[in-house]
């Protein structure tokens, strides 16, 4: 009955600093140590998240959690997701240096940012391409949004399926936020020009007392 405890427990009596595969809490066995490489927080403990966000829009259409993966081998499935949600494949992705090796995925072309080579691309070409990396840094405030507003820096849901659950439901939150305050723009804009009516037909009213009509 209690064999599988017994055998974490022993496991993690028995394993040493430098071990592979350590265990780092005892709820959930899953829990990764991922390198992040920065001088202020050098490693995280949980799972990987890759996020797909379109440029023009603003729009998360992809969410799906890894384990500790190459982000390079994160690209495929991330991708096969976006196609499956939207039904289009995207032609073009901007990522990040971490990505390197990867020039294609399907019929998508990734970007990577690099020193331009004057032969071989023209000027139209590099401006594009700088807009476009300038646009995906866009995407770090937005995951910083997703780990501070809608709870993806800590999960309460269980095990590696409830991750995956806790990462779709931060997406679609960050999702309806974004609509919701665009609607409520347009709502006070609407209320806004209807006050602005209504001011200056009464200001016209006040002015001219005969234009009233009484009603009793």
């Amino acid at each position: 009955m209690y064999q599988n405890d017994l055998s974490l427990f022993k496991k993690v009596l028995a394993q040493k600093r430098n071990d592979t595969g350590k265990i780092y809490s005892l709820h959930e066995p899953q829990v990764q140590c991922i390198s992040k490489g920065k001088e202020h927080k050098k490693y995280e403990f949980g799972n990987k998240v890759s996020i797909v966000y379109t440029q023009n829009t603003g729009v998360i259409v992809g969410a799906k959690g890894f384990r500790n993966e190459y982000d390079g081998h994160t690209l495929e499935p991330s991708l096969q997701q976006v196609e499956k949600l939207t039904g289009t494949t995207p032609r073009t992705a901007s990522v990040d240096r971490g990505y390197r090796g990867v020039t294609h995925v399907g019929d998508t072309q990734i970007q990577i940012p690099k020193p331009f080579n004057d032969k071989k691309q023209s000027n139209y070409q590099q401006r594009k391409l700088k807009k476009s990396f300038k646009r995906r840094a866009a995407i770090e405030p937005v995951i910083s949004h997703l780990k501070t507003d809608h709870r993806l820096s800590r999960n309460f849901y269980k095990g590696v399926f409830g991750d995956n659950i806790n990462i779709m439901l931060s997406a679609a939150a960050f999702n309806f936020k974004r609509m919701m305050n665009t609607w409520k723009q347009v709502f006070l804009a609407f209320l806004f020009r209807l006050y602005h009516c209504l001011y200056h037909t009464f200001i016209s009213n006040s002015i001219n007392p005969q234009k009233i009509r009484w009603g009793f």
